[in-house]
């Protein structure tokens, strides 16, 4: 039996990998909130022709910049599913700038889930285009692709809510 007494070699170690510390700030927390709201939004009450249709933009990146929360949030389609998560891109085919204040981002965002995939275009057009309070740039075809499959306003659900609270007026 043969002992060894002395090492070869070095041991390396490796060293951790440095994170950058995680901002905690309001503005970035609410940037994931809606980025969270959007991708569970397509998985969970997405509509399927609003899913088969994001194959045609797969693979794009669009970014929704709200100047308020001094951010953005880059949405990747694939295979009838977004991704989204907070941050910018510079290879984005398209650029929505929600121009409101911090407190009415969710309303907004609200009040284009809500609409319906029909003439809720219109609606935000109108309402959001050209009032001022989105600027739209880059594709439209990705641009409208990407709204109809956040628009959920003709699912079961909306018509349940709808429907209780006609009952209760």
């Amino acid at each position: 039996m043969k002992t060894v007494s002395r090492i070869e070699k070095p041991l390396e170690i490796e060293k951790p990998e440095v994170r950058k510390p995680l901002d905690l700030s309001y503005e970035n927390i609410k940037l994931n909130v809606i980025a969270n709201l959007f991708r569970l939004l397509v998985d969970i009450y997405g509509a399927p022709k609003a899913k088969a249709a994001l194959s045609k933009v797969e693979g794009e990146e669009i970014v929704v910049a709200f100047p308020a929360l001094k951010g953005a949030i880059v949405i990747r389609p694939h295979g009838g599913r977004i991704f989204a998560e907070v941050g910018d891109s510079d290879t984005a085919v398209a650029r929505i700038n929600f121009k409101v204040k911090a407190e009415k981002s969710f309303d907004a965002v609200e009040d284009i889930v809500k609409s319906s995939q029909r003439w809720g275009i219109f609606k935000v057009l109108f309402k959001y285009v050209l009032l001022g309070k989105m600027g739209l740039h880059g594709s439209l075809g990705a641009l409208i692709t990407t709204f109809k499959s956040l628009m959920i306003g003709d699912h079961e659900m909306y018509k349940k809510i709808k429907a209780k609270v006609l009952e209760s007026n």
